[in-house]
């Protein structure tokens, strides 16, 4: 028998007594990098709900982000301890005020358990994954493995130049995913980053694992990342989980 995990009942908790499943958590002091690129329209549109448009920066491609981060702290639902999370998503108009970037999300995962499990209950498809993997050599090396969920699994890999961390930060900026619920509720989720410092890594490319991540990428399963590839360091960033945002 396959018994209900502790989200999946909170989630049908929320549904019968309408709870409020919004929430806030924090990533402290972390490493992360980000790329983005573009994979065919035609890849992605039918991931995409309807009350999105993907943005077009070529006729006939979408814009794509990959990114992911290890922190020295994600606070969330009461617990604090180091974590990785990874996400990808496809690159829209903004439903609501607009970021420095705005995605729908196609992959949300973690492996710190309360913010998976408060993802989860908010609406999103958010996957707890213990074997999520984050490392940067001495050379230095960038290595990052996303197994889950196992369709959209991928690898990202390449040589970086570290940021510096002497340099003076870059102003906060606000990034901006968006997610649908299977309830067709609208989620949103704003990053607001304090304290980032960019690195260079135009050699970082996405190698996918799964299936419906080769689909997305196309060809040979790999993506590079021409308009932002950069590992990045940033002293916090509040995450503001949002349900039927708009």
């Amino acid at each position: 028998m396959k018994y209900p995990t502790r989200a999946h009942l909170l989630l049908s908790t929320c549904l019968i007594y309408a709870c409020d499943t919004g929430f806030e958590a924090e990533y402290i002091a972390c490493d992360e990098f980000a790329g983005v690129g573009t994979v065919p329209l035609a890849n992605v549109v039918d991931l995409v709900p309807a009350d999105y448009t993907v943005i077009e920066p070529i006729p006939g491609q979408a814009l794509v982000v990959a990114q992911s981060g290890s922190c020295d702290a994600i606070v969330a639902g009461g617990l604090s301890q180091p974590g990785i999370f990874a996400q990808f998503g496809v690159g829209v108009v903004p439903p609501l005020d607009p970021g420095n970037g705005d995605f729908y999300q196609l992959l949300f995962t973690t492996n710190h358990p309360k913010l998976a499990a408060h993802m989860h209950v908010a609406g999103v498809d958010a996957r707890f994954s213990p074997q999520l993997s984050y490392t940067i050599d001495q050379t230095p090396q960038l290595s990052i493995e996303v197994p889950k969920p196992g369709a959209l699994a991928f690898d990202l890999e390449g040589p970086i130049t570290l940021p510096d961390p002497n340099s003076p930060a870059n102003p906060t900026t606000v990034f901006n995913y968006y997610a649908q619920s299977p309830q067709g509720d609208n989620i949103q989720q704003q990053n607001i980053v304090d304290g980032i410092r960019f690195g260079t890594g135009p050699g970082v490319t996405l190698s996918a694992v799964g299936s419906e991540m080769f689909d997305i990428v196309g060809g040979a399963g790999v993506l590079m990342f021409p308009f932002f590839s950069n590992p990045e360091t940033f002293d916090l960033a509040t995450v503001i989980v949002t349900p039927n945002a708009f």
